[in-house]
């Protein structure tokens, strides 16, 4: 009755260096998965933050061709405006 629980015990042992060894390329594998995943995140993150910086700049020139065309309206329209007395009290 021994023999046939040894043989069990080699074939669990040999099984489970099997797995283990499984388990070990599963892990590296794994490994490089997340390593590979990381730096083509960190790469993307990199390409996004260059084109938001760019579209930074492009929105603040826009905002500054908008506050200069104002600033020439307000003023165009304060040197034709006509001349009134200076009251606030609904004469003019």
């Amino acid at each position: 009755m021994k023999r046939p629980n040894a043989a069990v015990l080699l074939a669990l042992a040999a099984t489970s260096l099997g797995l283990a060894a499984c388990s070990e390329e599963t892990q590296e594998d794994g490994k490089a998965f997340a390593e590979g995943a990381a730096a083509d995140t960190a790469a993307n993150a990199e390409v996004v933050g260059e084109q938001l910086e760019e579209a930074t700049v492009v929105a603040a020139d826009k905002v500054s061709e908008g506050a200069a065309d104002l600033r020439d309206d307000v003023a165009e329209k304060r040197e034709n405006a006509p001349e009134n007395d200076g009251e606030l009290d609904g004469t003019d």
